[in-house]
């Protein structure tokens, strides 16, 4: 084998909606200057050349926030101790800091509280109607549950406008290639962090198992899993499906590198020999056969990522967004807080397909598309400078390194506790710029654990290289609408794990044969509802941006 190779929004860093007018005026002074005469926006790396008198009125919208309105938050002054949504708390020091260079751009925000569609709440999509209906218009800058959707909406503008500015070049590629359609750019990275193998060395360890290096297997990986008592720990808390979905060639990185599967090869059907092995030592199965304690599951609420933190798993693969609160030593006292000696997070195991690598998690953020606001599509320089006002803040606020600064140095309070706003979000850039914003991320005291972890460094190099072929599922059209019912494109496989779908339960001896018998038919249903979706979204971007649509042969996204 080679080796080398609904979720909880606890610290989304850079995410937002900002919908309102926006007034420009595009002359005077094209940079912003300190009192020497020198260019600051060069100093930050604002590389727009955007006026720095120019007056525009922008709104964020985003989620994990409180469920207020700030008007022209950069202006300002809150205290810490109204500070109590660590999303609004990085809006906020952002914006103060772009004032400073841009004193006539007024930035406005609203955060949900909780998540995008939080139970018992409206839909983001629902949201998002809200907001225009309140505000006059949609945002114009606003975190995207589903780029797709919005494009399909006329909502989302095409960003490939800025291809030849300096920061648009200095994104993450590979984050970006997520957001671009057949050449369309629909959005930018924004909450961005790297997704491998939470492992619990030390539970391990103190039961006589070996634990394996970071570069391990699948078969090592399985050894590990299955070396539970299933009494008192497991393996994990569900069944690791992710692992073959990573470890085949034609799953997600098919997706990811033609927007299509295959299910129905000896890869897949090589690799599902181990999920019974794997389901077999899982709390779910425990739960689901009544051996699961009373105790233990009230200890940890039955949330997989408190199982982990309670020592009751060996691993977690579910839960990628505790970088910050499951290694924060001032908050032992939090249930998110892991309560283990020695603990690591690994890439994913290598097979005989692929190598070690990672998921992503990615939350995307979408600029307003001003053609679509007068009912014509061609641009006129009005809408030109909108958007150039926007983008320049959107940029500034993902990629710059005085923002990562800003929102470091920015304190929040948390249930009492004075905190640094910064959080689990990687830096979105590479080259120079990402090494300087990754030292502020180390800097971060719940971050100085990571220095010394093996699998940890492991991670990095995947990330670093850009060795994931993960798609990201706000990004891809993994939902599809048709006559008002919304289907999980890719719904067989996804729920295997049912009896009704798969014939068998996963720990069932036949189980195996009887999903391979099925995954001829899963993948015929599966690609024609990608082709209904790849289909929709091209019809849209015709109909709603004059999209050439000899474009859609060059691409097969």
């Amino acid at each position: 084998m080679m080796k080398k190779f609904g979720r909880k929004a606890l610290a989304l860093s850079l995410t937002a909606v900002l919908g309102a007018s926006m007034v420009l005026t595009g002359c005077g002074k094209s940079k912003s200057e300190d009192k020497k005469g020198e260019d600051t926006t060069a100093k930050i790396g604002l590389t727009t050349g955007l006026a720095s008198d120019t007056t525009a009125d922008i709104s964020i919208m985003t989620w994990s926030g409180d469920s207020k309105y700030y008007e022209d938050i950069g202006s300002m002054d809150l205290s810490t101790d109204k500070l109590t949504s660590q999303n609004v708390a990085q809006v906020y020091s952002v914006a103060k800091q772009f004032k400073k260079l841009y004193p006539n751009i007024k930035i406005n925000l609203w955060a949900k509280t909780g998540d995008p569609d939080q139970p018992g709440t409206p839909k983001w999509e629902q949201e998002m109607t809200s907001f225009k209906a309140k505000y006059g218009k949609y945002p114009d800058i606003w975190a995207s549950t589903s780029v797709t959707n919005d494009i399909k909406k006329g909502l989302a503008a095409d960003l490939s406008v800025f291809k030849d500015d300096e920061t648009y070049k200095a994104y993450n590629k590979n984050l970006m290639s997520n957001l671009n359609y057949y050449g369309f750019q629909g959005g930018l990275p924004s909450f961005s962090i790297p997704w491998g193998i939470w492992v619990n060395k030390a539970l391990a360890e103190s039961k006589n198992i070996n634990v394996p290096d970071p570069d391990w297997t699948i078969d090592e990986y399985t050894r590990f899993f299955t070396k539970s008592d299933n009494t008192s720990f497991w393996g994990d808390k569900s069944t690791p499906v992710n692992i073959i979905n990573m470890g085949t060639t034609t799953i997600n990185k098919q997706i990811k590198e033609k927007g299509t599967v295959d299910l129905d090869n000896d890869e897949v059907k090589s690799l599902l020999s181990y999920i019974p092995k794997w389901a077999a030592s899982t709390i779910d199965v425990a739960e689901g056969a009544g051996t699961l304690s009373k105790d233990i599951k009230i200890e940890s609420k039955t949330y997989s990522w408190y199982y982990f933190c309670n020592n009751r798993c060996l691993t977690n693969i579910t839960d990628p967004w505790y970088l910050t609160a499951g290694a924060d030593e001032s908050a032992k006292e939090s249930e998110s807080y892991i309560d283990s000696k020695d603990w690591d997070i690994y890439p994913f195991p290598s097979t005989d397909y692929c190598g070690n690598t990672i998921k992503v998690v990615m939350d995307p953020i979408c600029i307003h598309n001003y053609a679509a606001d007068d009912g014509n599509k061609e641009w006129s320089d009005d809408e030109k400078a909108k958007l150039k006002a926007t983008y320049t803040f959107a940029t500034y606020w993902t990629a710059s390194t005085e923002a990562k600064q800003a929102i470091f140095d920015q304190k929040w309070t948390d249930n009492g506790a004075e905190k640094s706003a910064a959080g689990d979000s990687f830096p979105v850039v590479t080259g120079d710029t990402y090494n300087k914003q990754m030292d502020i991320w180390n800097n971060l005291p719940a971050h100085k654990t990571y220095k010394d972890k093996e699998g940890w460094k492991e991670i990095l190099k995947l990330w670093e290289n850009n060795e994931s072929w993960d798609y990201i599922d706000k990004c891809w059209t993994s939902k599809i609408t048709e006559k008002g019912e919304t289907t999980d494109v890719l719904y067989e496989w996804n729920n295997m794990w049912k009896e009704e779908v798969a014939g068998a339960w996963m720990t069932d001896k036949d189980w195996g044969d009887k999903v391979k018998a099925r995954l001829s038919d899963w993948n015929t249903t599966i690609n024609k509802r990608i082709d209904t979706a790849t289909k929709q979204l091209q019809d849209k971007l015709v109909e709603n941006y004059n999209f050439d649509k000899s474009k859609f042969t060059s691409d097969n996204k």
